[in-house]
């Protein structure tokens, strides 16, 4: 069973013959595929911590930009929403420092 397990797909073929004299050793692969279809394997993909990291800072320094860049804000509340910019801006610095100390 641990042979079939781990994190990969597994196919198996199982070659039996109809002749009498291989009776014995055909029911015997028979017996081995049946139980060997009923391994369930649950493969996931292989991933460094390192590139899983850089991939979502990426992705929230992207996330960032667009939510800097769309930001339009009007003249009454330009101060609070220049504040806002200016955190989102210095979040972005900091995301970007870490990926290139990485």
């Amino acid at each position: 069973k641990e042979s079939l397990g781990g994190n990969a797909k597994t196919i198996m073929l199982a070659a039996i013959s109809p002749a009498d004299i291989n009776f014995e050793e055909s029911l015997s692969t028979l017996q081995y595929a049946s139980r060997a279809k009923r391994i369930k394997t649950n493969a996931i993909v292989n991933e460094d911590t390192n590139d899983r990291i850089i991939r979502e800072l990426r992705a929230e320094i992207e996330r960032l930009r667009k939510e800097v860049a769309g930001q339009q804000p009007a003249q009454s509340v330009q101060s609070a929403a220049d504040e806002e910019v200016q955190r989102l801006r210095a979040q972005l610095l900091e995301s970007q420092r870490m990926i290139e100390e990485m």
